[in-house]
């Protein structure tokens, strides 16, 4: 990745509109830069971000992949900094040009989800990617799979989003099917696993972090563990030892039906099951527990 914040410092320094950044190895063409009038980081971005694509003609035949995802990711990376309303505007105006060439429509789709939705996105956005495979799933010139694929994941985007009332089902230890909703807490932490090596090690971590074992012992914070396989009754013996404290669950349909991109994977849910935070490492959860 390029140094795309020292860029968008740099860009107050370009006394007219419309001048460029030297064109970087790798990538597609030279980046645009803002004019001296933007006095602010988001104002910079913004201008960016708008005029970003102003010089390629996404309708014509893309002739180098890696450069096209390289100078994708580019644009991505000034994301974080400009205003919601502009980015969504820019994702949009972008796909929309290339609505006219079905094989540059059906890369930008790819791309888009490997930078904001799959497990190599360095900018995770829900909002953002919607507004890319939205319009992907309904292109009549995609597909059927292509545009499927999409639908398929703007149901499971759509149907856990932040703010959106939490619950399904699962298989206990008892073998039993049991559901989220039987569960009352304050706060609900869901930890999504699978057999994995980093999961297992995600796992480890939460089970003997000091503050989060004080927090689930106070009693208003609920753990539970979901694995994502059938039930058996050599699964159900192993996952029994994982941690005294947690509900242990698991469920081979759980993959399907929530929006699940790597693993482990952590939801934080309130007392009405509403989701607060979805997609967390464990990183970013133990950092939430241990503030300090």
């Amino acid at each position: 990745m390029l140094l795309i914040t020292t860029l968008a410092l740099m860009s107050i320094t370009c006394h007219a509109q419309g001048q460029l950044a030297e064109q970087q190895p790798g990538t597609l063409f030279a980046y645009p830069m803002a004019p001296d009038t933007c006095s602010t980081l988001e104002s910079r971005c913004n201008y960016i971000i708008s005029h970003f694509w102003d010089n390629f003609d996404i309708s014509k035949p893309i002739s180098d992949d890696v450069a096209f995802e390289t100078t994708f990711r580019d644009f991505v990376d000034f994301f974080r900094y400009g205003h919601r309303n502009v980015v969504l505007s820019a994702a949009r105006d972008l796909v929309n040009k290339a609505q006219s060439n079905t094989a540059n429509l059906q890369k930008l789709g790819e791309v888009a989800e490997r930078a904001l939705y799959g497990t190599e996105a360095e900018y995770w956005s829900d909002e953002v990617y919607v507004a890319f495979a939205k319009p992907l799933a309904g292109s009549k010139r995609l597909p059927r799979a292509v545009r499927d694929h999409y639908a398929e994941q703007l149901t499971r985007i759509n149907s856990v989003q932040v703010g959106s009332v939490l619950d399904f089902e699962y298989v206990g230890l008892d073998g039993l099917k049991h559901q989220l909703s039987e569960t009352e807490a304050e706060t609900y932490i869901l930890l999504f696993i699978d057999d994995n090596t980093d999961s297992m090690i995600g796992r480890l971590r939460l089970s003997t972090d000091v503050a989060l074992n004080a927090l689930l012992n106070a009693g208003g914070t609920k753990l539970l563990c979901l694995c994502m396989n059938k039930y058996s009754a050599d699964w159900a013996s192993t996952a029994a030892t994982y941690a005294d404290n947690w509900t242990i669950g698991c469920g081979s349909n759980l993959m399907r039906d929530l929006d699940l991109r790597v693993f482990p994977c952590c939801y934080v849910l309130d007392a009405q099951r509403t989701i607060v935070n979805k997609s967390l490492s464990v990183e970013r959860l133990l950092l939430a527990v241990n503030p300090n």
